[in-house]
């Protein structure tokens, strides 16, 4: 049986058909990404999924497995929420309390209670336990630890309140907190529209080995590459499934339209000669044969009818034109110097990134990557003059005019149309060119009549777009400009983009936009920012340096938990010589002395029973000191430079030993503790 079922699923807008008698099946383990134009139906589609809709007809079924358990990530989250454990399942969370408390009660009253009070606590325990264990209890705070590194969530902000959270983080936490319960069936919409290119690659290794089902909404084209079994379209209210990733459906549907442009184009040749004949036999007074002729004639119309309106069905591009009305001239020309550049926050000990200096020539087509907080959009407000925390010297060339695309478009007056928002910017332009002007930008009939406030975020990006270049710039500034727009969208941006005669500057994570339109790129190393030739080598330098701090420079928490693991390298070494249980290594009880209670397998059931507590316990504490120690290597990490102490090194690689050492306990006892079940 499929995990879900949808048949004849049709839903329609104020008289708009948005779906049309959609049919899909999904089965366990299958990961499916959903195309379409922006308006197309992606989202109605989840929302009747989960149930947050119904479908017009009441001959619809969406049938879901019985049991089946499914997350939905939105695009728009609840902003309200004053939750501070969004991450933690609160059944869970119940059991562990109640695990504590019994505990502590086994463990206070072993000596002052009698055999069957003490049994009886025993079985609580043990019923308990139980559940605990079917939920995975065990594993669940170290796959939250796993997850929340892997979308680059600080731990502080994944404690925070959800309406203390800004939207990318909101987006973030709620979509860990989706992966941790790792449902049968993932609704994700946009998953990556918050998320740098390391946290990206992350969720692509993630869904492609979860046990989940995954329907996922995605403009980014190597993402759905990367993850999608099958891709669906959505188009003119129906939907079709191609087999294989974005790129096997984009050459499936070049073949397919090139097959129906090729039978469009024999049914008018065919149809031009019926109607002919049709003349002929007419002019010759055959009159039974001219009606037939007609009859065929009139076969082949509605034939040719039907293969145009399917052509017709594809969706509407945007047809977004760059033009500069004056050539820049010699592409070698300056239009931008900085010297010393770089962005120093008060109360800080160190700048956001390290002095920058560098020259964008004309014409050239430049692309700004990092992970997540590095400083990509302060550089360009740095440039632009609107980061007050901004030291150093930046030039513009004489007469330069610029344009800038921020990830969130503000209007001054929200309750304008879109038509009038248009000719304030251009106050000598006709009702005929403003609406054409719009057309282009995917504002028709009366779209060009909404008022601001009711614009979704794609729509208010356009409309900003449409304003800049309206005043056809020199330069572009873009901030994430792909994040609202859909993937036909995207790829007209590319080329028009790349038809541009002025330099852009932009600020991206979309991998297939970045290989499409930079020139060069600019990217982050640790603080640094590196021109490189292209995204790929950008990545692989990074990995490299990534991968040689690793080996160089590794350590403890502090000076404490150093003497109390000793050296560790030379405990590593004669581990096995100085074992003297059956379970841990000298080096793993000196790291964690916890483990002086739990030092033999049980031989019993009362053993086993303490055996777990004790386990269950020690598994809590390497959970806390992973946090920290993770901590105290964020710390470290944030204070290297070239001239860093040598001795700081030794001890950061000392605290990347202890961190593997508490991975290990931790790993260990949740193997004999769910061998115990």
């Amino acid at each position: 049986m499929s995990l879900i079922s949808i048949e004849n699923v049709s839903k329609t807008y104020y008289e708009k058909v948005v779906l049309s008698d959609v049919n899909l099946q999904i089965n366990r383990g299958e990961k499916l990404g959903i195309v379409g134009e922006n308006g197309s139906g992606k989202t109605t589609l989840f929302r009747l999924i989960t149930g947050l809709e119904k479908p017009d007809s009441e001959n619809a079924k969406i049938t879901i497995a019985r049991n089946t358990i499914v997350g939905y990530l939105k695009q728009e989250l609840n902003s309200d929420s004053d939750n501070r454990d969004a991450l933690f399942d609160p059944q869970i969370f119940k059991l562990e309390q109640k695990l504590t408390i019994l505990e502590q009660k086994i463990a206070q009253t072993q000596n002052s209670i009698s055999a069957d009070q003490h049994q009886q606590l025993l079985n609580q325990y043990s019923t308990t336990t139980a559940k605990f264990e079917s939920l995975d209890g065990y594993s669940y705070k170290y796959r939250m630890q796993e997850i929340l590194a892997g979308l680059g969530i600080d731990p502080k902000t994944a404690r925070r309140a959800l309406n203390e959270l800004s939207g990318g983080e909101r987006m973030r936490v709620e979509l860990a907190r989706i992966l941790i319960r790792e449902p049968d069936l993932m609704l994700l919409d946009e998953p990556t529209n918050h998320l740098d290119y390391l946290a990206i690659e992350w969720l692509e290794d993630f869904l492609k080995t979860t046990k989940s089902a995954v329907l996922v909404v995605s403009h980014d084209r190597l993402f759905l590459d990367q993850i999608a079994t099958d891709t669906a379209e959505l188009s003119g209210g129906k939907l079709k499934v191609y087999p294989g990733n974005y790129s096997n459906f984009v050459r499936l549907k070049s073949e397919q339209e090139k097959s129906l442009n090729k039978a469009i184009n024999k049914l008018e040749n065919d149809l031009t000669r019926q109607t002919e004949i049709s003349k002929t036999m007419f002019s010759h007074r055959k009159i039974s044969s001219y009606h037939s002729s007609i009859k065929k004639a009139k076969r082949l119309s509605e034939k040719l009818n039907d293969l145009k309106t399917m052509r017709s069905i594809n969706p509407k591009h945007l047809n977004i034109k760059i033009s500069k009305e004056q050539d820049l001239g010699d592409p070698n020309r300056i239009l931008i110097k900085t010297e010393d550049l770089y962005v120093e926050f008060p109360n800080t000990d160190s700048p956001l990134f390290l002095p920058f200096s560098w020259t964008l020539q004309g014409k050239e087509k430049v692309v700004i990557v990092g992970p997540n907080g590095c400083g990509k959009t302060s550089i360009i407000k740095s440039i632009l003059g609107i980061e007050e925390n901004a030291k150093g010297k930046v030039e513009f060339a004489k007469d330069i005019k610029y344009g800038f695309l921020g990830q969130f478009v503000e209007f001054s007056d929200e309750s304008q149309r879109v038509i009038d928002s248009l000719s304030e910017v251009q106050q000598n332009w006709t009702e005929g060119r403003l609406r054409n002007e719009l057309a282009k930008y995917g504002f028709r009939d009366i779209d060009v009549f909404k008022p601001l406030n009711i614009l979704s975020g794609g729509e208010r990006s356009r409309l900003y777009l449409c304003q800049l270049l309206s005043n056809n710039p020199d330069i572009l500034f873009l901030d994430e400009p792909t994040n609202h727009l859909d993937i036909n969208s995207c790829e007209i941006l590319e080329k028009a983009i790349m038809e541009y005669e002025g330099a852009i500057i932009a600020v991206s994570h979309d991998r297939y936009f970045i290989d499409k339109i930079a020139q060069y790129i600019l990217g982050f190393i640790n603080k640094e920012i590196i021109r490189f030739n292209n995204y790929r080598s950008f990545r692989k330098a990074e990995s490299q340096v990534l991968q040689n701090q690793k080996e160089k420079f590794e350590v403890n928490v502090s000076d404490s938990e150093l003497k109390k693991t000793g050296n560790l390298e030379q405990a590593s070494a004669d581990s096995e010589s100085e074992q003297k249980n059956n379970l841990w290594t000298e080096q793993e009880i000196k790291a964690h002395q916890s483990l002086h209670q739990i030092k033999a397998m049980p031989n019993n059931q009362i053993q086993m029973r303490r055996f777990k507590a004790l386990a269950n316990k020690s598994v809590n504490e390497l959970f806390l000191k992973l946090e920290i120690a993770e901590k105290k290597k964020e710390e470290f990490e944030s204070t290297f430079e070239t001239t860093t102490d040598p001795e700081i090194y030794h001890q950061y690689n000392q605290l990347l030993v202890l961190i593997e050492i508490y991975e290990t306990i931790y790993l260990k006892l949740a193997e004999l503790l769910e061998s115990f079940t």
